[in-house]
């Protein structure tokens, strides 16, 4: 999974992100693929992508974006 979620992000593919009942919920649209968040954690944790928020958090709070992708900003 890990790599699926890697070659979208790296073809500069978005990942979307939402919390529902506290918890983080991450997804590819069209086509539609959930997201462990274990899978982004992991992702994140490696250092092997710079995941990047898009700056789009409903509260401006860190980690919290609804969009992410690969660069300085997606």
């Amino acid at each position: 999974m890990t790599d699926a979620v890697l070659t979208r992000l790296r073809a500069g593919e978005r990942l979307h992100q939402q919390i529902v009942d506290g918890r983080r919920q991450w997804w590819f649209d069209e086509p539609f693929q959930d997201v462990p968040d274990a899978v982004v954690v992991a992702i994140r944790a490696s250092g092997e992508f710079a995941l990047k928020e898009a700056g789009d958090s409903l509260f401006g709070l860190p980690d919290n974006s609804q969009t992410w992708g690969g660069g300085s900003r997606v």
